[in-house]
């Protein structure tokens, strides 16, 4: 029972049978978001797919949730930090992602006066969200940008492109349906993409990116590079006997 994540909706008029599913499906995903984006920052070298935050009972008591989830050891005390933040409106340290979910389960809160009462295991009430709690705005930075790695995944009714990055990482994105048709022949190999991206304000880090073009991604030989980098200095290097002090003196008249 200590790993189960809970939350309660309750207010007059809060129950199963009186709210649209859709609203109730809003609320699920914004649990499932904010655990991950949360546990994501404090664990890096995790994935999405690994962290998975199932529902496994709905309550008749106004609208009762409860979650079970992989990974409890480290998600649990992440979690506890995040409510904690809440409780004290202290949302800083609060991913812009987490802040977005938070939006979600406020205006449900505003919209129909209830209290959203998150609780963990036997603590049935650690922090509690109510029509006049003031989630704050996340704000971003955009701008044209390019991106370069692998499509995994592309389609949809509205599509969407899972792209892996360089570093591993992995990023949904947007994208028209031509290029989606043309990206369904890439999979697997390197591409380079363009289009606009909205970067974290505090941690500049990339949210979203939405694909407006791509191109296969030209990789060359070391040797071809040399080649070319040879073919643009032509003969400057040839008279430099003393590489260190070379270097050395170029490095000093940089500080200067």
């Amino acid at each position: 029972m200590e790993d189960i994540i809970r939350i309660r909706l309750k207010g007059k008029g809060i129950s199963p049978g009186l709210i649209r599913s859709r609203e109730i499906a809003e609320i699920l995903e914004s649990i499932e978001d904010m655990v991950i984006y949360e546990t994501l920052k404090s664990q890096p070298t995790l994935s999405k797919d690994d962290i998975v935050v199932g529902i496994m009972e709905i309550e008749d008591k106004s609208i009762g949730l409860n979650f079970k989830t992989s990974l409890a050891n480290i998600i649990i005390p992440i979690l506890i930090t995040t409510t904690q933040a809440i409780n004290n409106n202290e949302f800083d340290s609060l991913t812009s992602n987490t802040l977005k979910s938070l939006q979600t389960i406020s205006n449900f809160s505003r919209k129909h006066n209830c209290d959203a009462i998150f609780g963990i295991g036997n603590q049935l009430e650690i922090a509690t969200i109510t029509p006049s709690t003031e989630i704050p705005t996340p704000t971003y930075i955009e701008g044209l940008s390019e991106i370069i790695g692998k499509v995994i995944r592309v389609g949809g009714k509205k599509p969407k492109a899972m792209i892996e990055l360089t570093d591993g990482s992995t990023i949904y994105c947007e994208v028209p349906e031509d290029v989606a048709k043309e990206l369904g022949h890439q999979l697997y190999s390197l591409a380079r993409f363009y289009g606009l991206a909205k970067w974290d304000s505090k941690t500049l880090e990339l949210e979203e990116f939405k694909i407006t073009s791509a191109e296969e991604f030209q990789s060359k030989d070391v040797n071809m590079i040399f080649k070319d980098l040879a073919n643009i200095i032509g003969d400057q290097l040839n008279n430099i006997t003393d590489v260190e002090k070379y270097v050395s003196n170029i490095r000093y008249d940089e500080d200067k």
